[in-house]
């Protein structure tokens, strides 16, 4: 195997890793949504909204790459496409955070059901 071949598939799995962690966590939360309420649905929004990260990471190597290294320099413009994912980590990692750190709200407890109670009732004799 050349080795520009074994870059390029050691790059995408790495990338394959980059999408499915979120997408797992957002599984685990998804399943969690009815023990946590709130809590898990902000954890699986956070998740998903990473998993886009890597996506809109490749599609900006693929059409972007090339117009931003002819208007800058190559190096420059090869670091400016992490800008592209930023506020998806960074807002994914928020909704994350918001649903792991906050509070569960306390659910109303359930009434208890009546008690019958069966009184016999002696007839007097009289």
């Amino acid at each position: 195997m050349s080795d520009q071949l074994t870059a390029g598939l050691i790059g995408l799995g790495v990338i394959a890793v980059d999408v499915l962690t979120p997408l797992v966590g957002a599984v685990v939360a998804a399943n969690h949504i009815r023990k946590r309420g709130r809590n898990a649905r902000l954890a699986m929004a956070g998740c998903l909204v990473m998993a886009l990260a890597p996506v809109v990471s490749t599609i900006a190597l693929t059409l972007w790459l090339e117009p931003l290294i002819r208007a800058t320099d190559p190096v420059l413009g090869a670091n400016l496409v992490p800008l592209f994912t930023l506020p998806f980590q960074l807002v994914g990692f928020g909704l994350l955070l918001a649903g792991a750190l906050s509070e569960p709200k306390p659910r109303p407890a359930q009434p208890l059901p009546p008690i019958q109670v069966e009184v016999e009732v002696e007839a007097a004799q009289g």
